[in-house]
């Protein structure tokens, strides 16, 4: 079978689980205006260091995985979207509790989601190179199948979390929208680097905790991130919302050399716009977003100009996600 072959079945088996678990059972998110189209709730419920999975890091040794849970305080809906969102560090560092990532899960959690931040390994083998690099995205992306197959896993049991398990969106800054953007489109064996063992690494699905469940997502949130080759969308793959600063010298806006710390060459990527170009050659559901002039991560920060481009970011992410479930928003970009 070929990879396009491929993709296009892993994507329809995805549709027909889709639908035959929501045609009938599945909330009409429209009628429920003005959640998720606007801040309806004004506290937040944090629930921090729930441990999601464990795997072993680049040098074998056993990490503990966690993550930070919110959800809008004193809400009665039971079957809430759930948005997973990853933090950024270019694979060495970064935590769940970062800035950015707190805010994010704070806005959306007002605006009637589920969200959670996590943990995921860092790290890299030496030399740092491009299989190095490649190993450590696939690691990250195994835990965060694993945090995703936490909620399935939760729903079908104790429905802790109160999630629509069929509606899940991946998400994250820098390394973390790397992260959601493999996730989702890096889902064959067919496109695996030939450098990647999975004898040793793990297969697609990872040993990071909660087998049995899926952990298909619905779209990404790409903030800043790229991908390693473009190519790897074709039609059926789910939607993807991407914002990406013209300015930035830390994650290519288009198709370049990614270095980490600024020093050490890894290997060329396509950032968001090269892959949003590409992918609306064949119509993909897809909506971009420039941040004209401005560097990586512009919205992380506590200065105006970051809280204004993090409320930009809140509002073109929140009405791409509203539109989703078939509503127009009451602000459109």
């Amino acid at each position: 079978m070929n990879n396009c072959y491929l993709k296009k079945a892993f994507a329809t088996i995805s549709f027909l689980v889709f639908y035959f678990t929501t045609t009938f059972a599945q909330p009409n998110y429209c009628s429920l205006f003005p959640r998720f189209d606007q801040e309806v709730f004004s506290t937040v419920l944090k629930t921090t260091d729930i441990v999601f999975g464990a795997n072993s890091d680049y040098q074998g040794v056993n990490t503990i995985l966690k993550m930070d849970i919110y959800q809008p305080a004193s809400d009665t809906m039971s079957m809430r979207p759930l948005i997973i969102f990853a933090h950024g560090g270019s694979f060495i560092g970064g935590d769940k509790s970062n800035g950015d990532q707190v805010d994010l899960c704070n806005a959306f959690a007002k605006r009637g989601y589920v969200c959670a931040t996590v943990n995921y390994r860092l790290g890299f083998a030496f030399p740092i190179n491009a299989a190095s690099a490649t190993d450590a995205v696939f690691r990250a992306v195994q835990d965060m199948k694993a945090a995703i197959r936490f909620f399935r896993k939760d729903a079908a049991t104790t429905n802790t979390y109160k999630i629509n398990p069929t509606i899940v969106f991946a998400g994250g800054t820098s390394a973390g929208a790397f992260m959601a953007l493999h996730l989702a489109y890096l889902n064959t064996y067919a496109e695996l680097p030939s450098t990647v063992d999975t004898s040793v690494i793990g297969n697609l699905d990872g040993n990071s905790g909660n087998p049995g469940y899926p952990w298909n997502v619905n779209a990404v949130i790409n903030l800043c991130g790229a991908l390693g080759d473009r190519h790897w969308v074709v039609p059926g793959d789910v939607p993807l919302v991407s914002m990406h600063g013209t300015a930035d010298n830390t994650v290519p806006y288009s198709t370049a050399m990614l270095f980490l710390l600024g020093s050490f060459p890894i290997m060329v990527v396509d950032g968001s716009y090269a892959i949003h170009n590409y992918i609306n050659t064949f119509n993909h559901p897809a909506e971009m977003y420039t941040y004209s002039g401005a560097p990586h991560v512009p919205f992380s920060g506590t200065s105006v100009a970051n809280i204004a481009y993090m409320d930009t970011t809140v509002r073109f992410v929140s009405n791409f996600l509203y539109k989703y479930f078939g509503c127009t928003p009451s602000d459109p970009n």
